[in-house]
């Protein structure tokens, strides 16, 4: 299948659920699009979208930001993304997508078992080491929301103030990862292109997304949606580890 076909559907795939849910562009669309096109091309390519689609979410919903809170995840951002071209360096490919794997397991059976359990709200200045989190994960294998989304779950935000959190932190984390990366050698007209095809479908689904999650309301389909993140973590680990084997 052609690279840019690949990158549309799934990215077109992955802002439909953005748009609805706030979050999960990157998480259905990079471990798909990574079992066809290689990790140097398809992420630096996705951390492009994944800007624009931050750029999307948080202008729309930008009353809603607190800017107190998004200000320590920010602080947090430059250090991580700087962690993240690091790990790209340092990483041989299939190390990376065995990180992937346990990672979205990781993240699944939080979403699974232990979202929503806790009502504590968390002091902002966790905020750092969420944002530093997010930077170097998004930088290195393109999946930085699970840590800035479990900090922005503690906050005790309402749903429009999380996809404006959320939004609003990527905007400026994206821009740094993006810099950090051409900075390391890893953005490059190979990865502008695919990103510029690809983009009007992840658009064009975001804003499906958001029209439908106003009609729609919660989000019940969360279950099922940690059920698929983990599934996908399971058959990427396992193919990562017949790799390395």
């Amino acid at each position: 299948m052609n690279d840019y076909l690949i990158m549309a559907l799934f990215w077109g795939l992955g802002g439909f659920v953005n748009g609805f849910a706030g979050f999960g562009c990157a998480l259905v669309a990079t471990p798909l699009t990574t079992q066809f096109i290689e990790l140097p091309l398809a992420i630096p390519a996705g951390t492009i979208i994944g800007l624009a689609m931050s750029l999307q979410m948080g202008l729309t919903f930008r009353k809603y930001a607190d800017w107190n809170r998004l200000r320590p995840l920010i602080l947090g951002a430059l250090p991580g993304a700087l962690t993240g071209v690091t790990l790209m360096k340092r990483l041989p490919g299939d190390a990376l997508k065995l990180a992937m794997g346990l990672f979205l397991i990781a993240y699944a059976c939080w979403g699974l078992f232990f979202e929503g359990t806790s009502r504590r709200v968390v002091s902002r200045y966790w905020g750092v080491l969420a944002g530093f989190c997010s930077s170097a994960i998004g930088t290195s294998f393109g999946m930085g929301g699970p840590p800035t989304i479990v900090y922005t779950s503690l906050t005790g935000w309402k749903q429009d103030q999380i996809k404006a959190g959320i939004g609003s932190f990527f905007m400026c984390a994206g821009a740094i990862m993006i810099t950090a990366q051409t900075l390391a050698g890893f953005q490059s007209l190979a990865s502008l292109t695919l990103a510029l095809v690809a983009l009007p479908s992840a658009v064009t689904g975001c804003w499906i997304g958001i029209r439908l999650s106003q009609v729609v309301g919660d989000f019940s389909y969360r279950k099922i949606f940690f059920s698929i993140l983990g599934a996908m973590g399971g058959m990427i680990l396992y193919k990562a580890m017949l790799a390395i084997l």
